[in-house]
């Protein structure tokens, strides 16, 4: 208790410090090509995402990341940057950028650009430059090397691959020109910059602060494990058995192309001129184990990211994914985020995003599971990313080979539905309308999904226990309750008495304000849970208050046994008492909530699985 206390004090002395809007509103990501399209090309587009301004105020959406849109060939979709400094004419242009600003700006919506730092698109002034000679200046601005001779031929200097696979997948690319390989960590078309050149960390610094200075709130950094390289070109590790089947780079441990210790300099560097201009955030997309991770927060007195993306959640230190259909390996992976978070960081939690299937997908497309599980984590500590079109459980759509345009599509055919990106990316479903009112163009960069008529914004809005309406009210009412987001995880308990409890309950106990707190969900989308919930989270009698809930009939009495139904996902506040726990097992009432309101608990009705 005395532990307890002290947390608690200390966590409103630092919430008195005044939060941040980072901290306490919701990221929505938008992925630009496939949001609205404003002028009928088929492609979305800034003025189609000011458009839909209004919908995101709605939701409950507090700062939107906007995948790239500076200029690029797009052979990657703007993640191959040929100017740094432009907007690509695909989505507009500057003034169209200045203007989505501004009005986001008026309804109280922050927007972070997607910067691309590790590498150019090798069609970009720069890259054409260094290319040219070897004694051209911007010829140390990328990683070149002869190769090495082996038997009489020339070879790259070693194994590392490229992320994206194809052919031999090698990670060097040779430039007849001038006679030597340079490094792309993924596509050929994206040759990594030199980050041990300072002209290139001064140049990518001013990238920084020119988009700072045309308003952005900050931004969502890519791709930071891949910044640094090691200087004596050692080979990675390779499971040959593995590469027979996967593309080599997954077969590899990355232990010299990926995390180097020197990348946390460059960031610190990023830091501090991001903190030139107030009110700004940087988010990183680190895919890494958590004790890598946690280290790009930087120290307090050297800070790096105010924020690296979670992604414990989708899988274990990075490794196999998830499968969040199991209770218990949602709370493991709970658990382990927060026990590795440092008291001082403010976490987050991404569960999909334009790289990997979407949650529908990895629930084996269970709408109801789906809307569980997002809205429990919506109701965490912490700030939540919602991938566009995860709202109202959007699904992936099969892409077949000849229509695919992701590079790790188009390079993979033997494994495309694998490594293929394309399904997670198709069209914003907005009504049941031709293309689901995502373009006035019946031929869109990619196909709509199949299920817009029944799944998109216009028919969920007007359904009381939809997705995006049990998603709408929970975001409106976190908006309303900061002092959730800024809380402290202080408990995820991972053993309950009772069979029924194990398989299908996630219980996580935190600070809020100087209040002890939980958010309490029910995994199983068929049953009640039955719970003597004042035990469960050691509660004094009679403290135990109902907040919030995800079901809009809920009423505040908690009776005992407190009856969670399918589904469901509360947020209760109590005052902290130790408790002798009682176990009971899964209630088999009906799933409607009307019909187990009108049914009083008996000890039959228990059964013990």
């Amino acid at each position: 208790m005395a532990s307890m206390a002290r947390r608690v004090l200390l966590l409103s002395l630092w919430v008195a410090q005044a939060s941040h809007w980072w901290e306490t509103e919701v990221m929505y990501q938008i992925y630009p090509r496939s949001f609205q399209d404003s002028n009928g090309d088929g492609t979305g587009d800034l003025k189609g995402i000011k458009s839909r301004l209004p919908y995101l105020k709605d939701l409950g959406v507090g700062f939107v990341w906007i995948s790239p849109v500076m200029k690029s060939p797009m052979r990657d979709f703007g993640y191959d940057i040929s100017d740094f400094h432009d907007i690509d004419a695909l989505f507009g242009s500057l003034q169209d950028f200045k203007d989505l600003v501004a009005a986001a700006d008026k309804m109280g919506i922050k927007v972070l650009m997607d910067f691309v730092p590790n590498h150019s698109s090798n069609e970009s002034k720069w890259f054409l430059e260094s290319k040219s000679s070897k004694t051209n200046p911007k010829r140390n601005w990328y990683v070149w090397h002869p190769g090495v001779e082996v038997n009489g031929t020339r070879q790259p200097p070693n194994n590392w691959a490229s992320n994206f696979g194809g052919g031999a997948g090698s990670a060097w690319t040779w430039d007849s020109s001038t006679e030597e390989y340079y490094y792309h960590a993924f596509g050929e078309f994206q040759p990594d910059l030199n980050y041990r050149n300072p002209e290139v960390v001064e140049a990518m610094q001013e990238v920084l602060r020119f988009w700072l200075r045309l308003g952005a709130g900050g931004f969502r950094i890519d791709a930071v494990p891949f910044l640094l390289e090691d200087m004596q070109l050692r080979d990675e590790a390779l499971n040959e058995s593995c590469a027979k089947t996967q593309m080599a780079w997954n077969c590899m441990v990355h232990n010299y192309t990926n995390n180097n210790p020197q990348n946390h300099e460059i960031i610190q560097g990023w830091r501090k001129t991001v903190d030139e201009f107030e009110g700004r955030v940087m988010f990183g997309e680190i895919y890494a184990p958590l004790k890598d991770l946690m280290q790009y927060y930087g120290t307090p007195e050297k800070p790096e990211f105010n924020v690296p993306f979670n992604f414990e959640v989708l899988g274990a230190d990075f490794g196999e994914p998830n499968d969040l259909r199991q209770a218990p390996i949602v709370r493991r992976a709970v658990r382990a985020y927060a026990a590795a978070l440092p008291d001082w960081c403010h976490g987050n939690w991404v569960l999909g995003n334009h790289d990997n299937h979407r949650l529908m997908q990895r629930l084996h497309n269970d709408t109801r599971l789906a809307t569980t599980v997002y809205n429990f984590f919506n109701l965490l500590p912490g700030t939540p990313v919602v991938y566009q079109g995860d709202e109202i459980a959007m699904r992936d759509e099969f892409i077949p080979y000849a229509l695919c345009r992701d590079p790790m599509c188009l390079k993979n055919p033997e494994t495309f539905t694998v490594s293929g990106r394309d399904p997670e990316r198709t069209p914003m479903q907005w009504s049941p309308g031709p293309q689901a009112g995502f373009s006035s163009n019946a031929s869109t960069w990619l196909p709509v999904n199949s299920d817009y008529v029944t799944v998109n914004v216009e028919t969920e809005k007007a359904q009381k226990t939809s997705p995006w309406s049990v998603m709408r009210s929970v975001l409106q009412w976190r908006k309303n309750h900061s002092e959730l987001a800024t809380g402290k995880i202080t408990e995820v308990p991972g053993d309950f008495q009772g069979p029924a409890l194990q398989k299908d309950l996630v219980l996580v106990k935190f600070t809020m304000g100087d209040m002890a707190a939980a958010t309490v969900g029910n995994w199983n989308s068929a049953y009640s849970l039955a719970m003597d919930l004042p035990s469960l989270v050691k509660a004094s009698g009679g403290s135990v208050q109902i907040l919030f809930s995800t079901d809009p009939d809920r009423t505040k009495e908690v009776a005992t046994p407190f009856v969670l139904l399918a589904g469901e996902v509360v947020v209760i506040t109590f005052k902290e008492e130790i408790l002798e726990t009682w176990p009971l097992g899964e209630v088999r009432f009906p799933s409607k909530p009307e019909a187990v309101r009108a049914k009083a608990w008996r000890s039959e009705d228990v059964v013990d699985l």
